[in-house]
């Protein structure tokens, strides 16, 4: 049975499907963690976990949103979640 993270990062990397390539949500291994191999514009494929206490790229960086670590690694991602907010914007003209 998926644990409330493998589903809240799989939820938050749907949405994120304009500014990244691909993502994988691995099998739970631990209820109180899930990863993801996540595939950037640029190409590289990053590992993301998330926990109790946030995001968290292999490096040890901690975000407490998943958009914040896809800026900070991915500046494509960065670009395309402006023009997709300003997209939403043009629309409620």
């Amino acid at each position: 049975m998926a644990s409330f993270y493998h589903n809240e990062l799989r939820r938050a990397l749907s949405e994120q499907t304009f500014g990244i390539t691909q993502y994988e949500v691995a099998a739970p291994v631990s209820p109180h963690e899930a990863t993801a191999a996540v595939t950037v514009l640029e190409g590289p494929c990053i590992s993301v976990t998330l926990t109790g206490r946030g995001y968290h790229l292999s490096n040890g960086q901690t975000f407490e949103a998943i958009e914040d670590l896809l800026t900070s690694v991915s500046p494509k991602y960065a670009q395309e979640r402006s023009n997709a907010l300003f997209a939403k914007l043009q629309g409620l003209q």
